[in-house]
């Protein structure tokens, strides 16, 4: 049990000096180590359990810990002791090991199934009340999961040691009454990144300048995995394989408690939840909420006991289930974010002093302990806590407008199937459609289609992915709108009534035929665009050296399945002409199209059942396209992953990865496309802009977005409409969320006071006088982050290729509005005039991005340059807009038609 006694004056005056004490340490033997993380009278520990320090070989903060050594200590632990057990649950992209470390007493190890079994009867709402003395607190302690947040990797270790060693009553009835579950590091790839540049600048004596190389990392940084994500908010979209392995072991133990260790600025404290009531979720029932208050006394006295500087209920969000702070109060936990004030590097100089990195982990162990002190303590509470949670969500579904949900595409049978996956990964009941229905001028059938109920446990989570976000009471830290389905462009259909479904899935069923449909092809081979596989079967197609040639017009044609319908977009692949004779190119091409998981439609004949025909100009050749994406310092590395994973990942499209600074050495020619993402790029020398110019009146496509279009329109890279705004505003953020103070969005319009709003729109008015202690509140009423907003899409342009209905959700993050172009055809996608905002706009922003180009391309010379005014792959799952990222590097050189001769 924590002590609530401060440490002797002597042995802190020893330990708060500065600089000397991080070398110092070294020299000292492993007691003293545990003197410093543990209270005086916590002292009584197994010798037979190693210390970090003693199978480490170094003090626990006087160096960063790589991530195999802390895999390494926790199975020591599991080795040596029989309170442990260590399972490997995945691995990361760079195949480094993804561990769940399970610590409880001898007794619950030999028995844990069938305690797992007895909790996860928790989330069932027809089960009678559960029995504390039978069925344990399961406490989650999850590290590290952004990997320059480096303090929490070595406080897992410290606590888990502390767990197992400790010879206390008081710590061997916590783990009598709780399995404490930790996983040690959520972002192996990033905490290691950060690790080594950290070690790597390594000074004995630690300089403790905040300028110097230790404390300032390069891009990438340490903070995204190996595609650059941050994975606290992945915890909805789940498109990480990390995430992944870590949600299917959530929802083995669905922990009742579930703290998010994290670091911010160095200038904070130490921040613990409560949240603002302002960023709760109105999805959640109060006392879910009222437990981070229960909560907080302990980890305020596990503070206390050292003295430490914190503070509680002023920022962060408790209100997405995209965070792993969030996601399980969306489960009947009480999920709580710890932020930590970081030093990154061993000591940093701070306006509240020397900062050490011993010290940040410190104050990790003591809050994690007073986590499972806690929670043991409550643990009759939060049982009953977890167990009315799903009853009431049970009876808020039945009770809800909408009885059932129905989604899928017959035309996109992989992002129908996606979705299907992402409700599955969560629990969420849904079942095929039986017949079809018709719903909002919406057609679904049976096979493409799945319909969703309102009466289920897992309502409230359900309710995320597919409505709008409810109203919120102020403004909230990070992204308003967090709504799934619509960002993957697919027909969603809401019924008042039940809708004739099958039984509830338990898994995803097996993929529809892939491969060649109708054997071999007399005269030609279709592929129909609107799947969002066709465009890895495309790059096959093309690596392969065949000739494609795509639709600008759509097409019916007699195909071995019937009549089929081709969409804009659709390819065509000749048999004559190609470098394959007839068998090979059939065995070529299914072979590709079995791996891309899609139908390919053979036809015996070049005329059409309805449209044009297979010989029309209106087909044009498809060439194999070169790609580049800039990345390096300057860039966000968030939004340039996005895109980085689209076409290595969902692709297997090889891409070429270029330094900022190579744009002024670097043979641009030799590549069709150059990506550019959002970043700062006011430093790039003029001759990388000027070859950069030739480039693209010689024929290249640049692709831009966020303040990268901002950029790219103010040095008129290509020529814009005399009649067209400026691009306007403020660069989009960097993805830095909890290392700064609260970047909060405003609340939703319809719950924010009418005097606020207009403050909000007078803000930057000189007359306009407003109370310092307003500042935040009328400040964030401007901010934007992650709103879901209506538009409209051209999808005859290329670029629009592939989408099914004009209406589209679009994300809007960037403080810009395009240009627009000198073609009046090369408008691609507008928001609406009145727009439909899921999320939350102040009336200023709604006004100013109402009627404003989203997408669009300028004509340069032979080339041309493709803006959007925000990522169109926005955190890895808008799958509705990124295959217009994929049509600009297809279709670069049909997107501006040639002038008229």
């Amino acid at each position: 049990m924590l002590s609530t006694t401060p440490m002797p004056r002597v042995l802190s005056a020893v330990f708060a000096l500065a600089l000397a004490s991080v070398t110092a340490l070294t020299a000292l033997p492993a007691f003293a180590q545990n003197a410093y993380y543990f209270s005086p009278e916590t002292q009584d520990f197994d010798p037979a359990i190693p210390t970090p320090e003693q199978f480490l070989g170094y003090p626990i903060g006087s160096r960063y810990t790589r991530h195999d050594r802390l895999v390494d200590y926790f199975r020591e632990l599991a080795r040596v002791s029989d309170k442990v057990s260590v399972k490997e649950i995945g691995r990361s992209y760079e195949d480094r090991p993804l561990i769940a470390v399970v610590v409880t007493s001898a007794q619950n190890q030999g028995n844990l199934e069938s305690l797992r079994a007895a909790h996860a009867r928790l989330v069932d709402p027809r089960a009678t009340a559960a029995d504390p003395a039978r069925v344990p607190v399961v406490v989650g302690l999850y590290y590290s999961v952004h990997g320059n947040e480096t303090s929490s990797g070595e406080a897992a270790m410290l606590t888990a040691y502390y767990l197992v060693a400790h010879r206390g009553a008081d710590t061997a009835r916590w783990l009598q009454d709780a399995i404490v579950l930790i996983d040690p590091a959520q972002n192996p790839d990033g905490r290691d990144r950060a690790a080594n540049w950290h070690n790597a600048w390594r000074s004995d004596p630690p300089v403790a300048d905040p300028l110097d190389k230790e404390h300032v990392e390069p891009f990438p940084g340490g903070r995204g995995n190996h595609y650059f994500t941050d994975l606290n908010r992945d915890w909805l979209a789940i498109s990480q394989q990390e995430t992944r392995a870590k949600l299917a072991l959530f929802h083995q133990w669905y922990p009742n408690v579930q703290i998010d260790f994290h670091e911010m600025g160095s200038g904070s404290t130490y921040y613990f939840e409560p949240s603002p009531d302002s960023m709760q979720s109105p999805l959640l029932p109060q006392s879910s909420y009222d437990w981070n208050v229960t909560l907080a006394k302990y980890h305020a006295q596990g503070l206390d006991a050292l003295g430490s500087l914190y503070y509680s209920g002023e920022n962060f969000d408790n209100f997405s289930p995209v965070y792993g702070s969030t996601y399980p109060d969306f489960h009947g936990g009480v999920g709580a974010t710890l932020e930590q004030a970081s030093s990154r590097g061993l000591v940093q100089d701070t306006a509240n002093g020397p900062l050490e990195f011993r010290f940040t982990i410190r104050n990790h162990v003591a809050t994690g302990l007073a986590t499972v002190r806690g929670a043991v303590t409550e643990h009759a509470g939060l049982l009953a806590l977890q167990q009315d949670f799903f009853r009431s969500a049970l009876k808020q579904g039945q009770q809800y407008p909408t009885a059932a949900f129905v989604f899928g595409d017959r035309y996109d049978a992989t992002n129908s199937r996606r979705l299907l996956d992402l409700l599955l990964q969560h629990h969420i009941e849904v079942a095929p459609l039986q017949e079809a229905v018709e719903l909002q001028g919406q057609r679904f059938e049976p096979g493409s289609a799945w319909v969703v109920p309102s009466a289920q446990p897992q309502f409230r989570l359900m309710h995320s992915i597919f409505e709008p976000t409810p109203p919120v009471k102020g403004s909230v830290y990070g992204s308003t709108s967090y709504a799934i389905a619509p960002a993957y462009g697919l027909q969603v259909g809401r019924s008042k009534r039940s809708l004739p479904a099958g039984a509830s899935l338990t898994a995803l069923p097996p993929a529809p035929t892939a491969g060649m449909i109708g054997g071999a092809a007399g005269y030609a081979y279709a592929i129909d665009w609107r799947d969002a596989a066709a465009p890895r079967l495309l790059y096959r197609l093309l690596d392969l050296g065949l000739r494609v040639r795509v639709a600008g017009k759509p097409f019916a044609a007699n195909t071995g399945a019937g009549v089929w319908e081709f969409g804009y977009g659709s390819l065509v692949v000749p048999v004559a002409g190609q470098p394959l004779a007839a068998q090979a190119l059939h065995q070529a091409i299914d072979a590709a199209a079995r791996d891309a998981g899609i139908a390919v439609q053979s036809l015996q004949s070049g005329h059409s059942t309805a449209g044009v025909d297979l010989g029309s100009d209106g087909f044009k050749p498809v060439r194999k396209p070169k790609v580049a994406l800039l990345m390096g310092q300057g860039v966000n590395s968030a939004e340039i992953g996005s895109a980085w994973f689209l076409l290595d990942q969902q692709l297997h499209w090889p891409v070429t990865r270029l330094d900022p600074a190579q744009l002024a050495t670097v043979p641009l020619e030799d590549y069709t496309s150059l990506v550019i993402a959002g970043g700062q790029y006011e430093d790039l020398p003029p001759r990388a802009l000027e070859r950069l110019r030739r480039w693209i009146e010689g024929g290249g496509s640049l692709v831009a977005y966020g303040s990268a279009a901002k950029w790219a329109s103010e040095k008129q890279l290509a020529p814009f409409s005399a009649k067209g705004d400026a691009a306007k505003g403020e660069p989009t953020k960097n993805d830095v969320a909890s290392t700064e103070p609260a970047k909060a969005d405003a609340a939703d319009a319809k719950s924010a006071k009418s005097s606020d709003r207009g403050r909000a729109a007078d803000a930057d008015k000189s007359d306009v006088r407003h109370d310092f202690a307003e500042r935040q509140d009328v400040l964030s009423e401007q901010r934007l982050s992650g709103n879901l907003v209506s538009a409209d899409a051209d999808i005859s342009h290329p670029l629009a290729y592939g989408l099914q209905r004009r209406a589209i959700h679009v994300n809007r993050e960037a403080n810009l509005r395009l240009p627009a172009p000198a073609d009046a055809f090369s408008s691609v996608i507008r928001v609406d005039a009145k727009p439909e905002i899921n999320g939350y706009l102040s009336s200023e922003n709604r006004a100013k991005f109402a009627n404003a180009l989203w997408a669009a391309v300028y004509a340069g010379g032979k080339g041309n340059v493709v803006l959007f005014a925000d990522d169109p792959a926005h955190r890895k799952y808008w799958h509705g807009t990124e295959r217009l990222l994929v049509n600009a590097l297809f279709f670069g050189d049909l997107l501006t038609p040639p002038p008229r001769g």
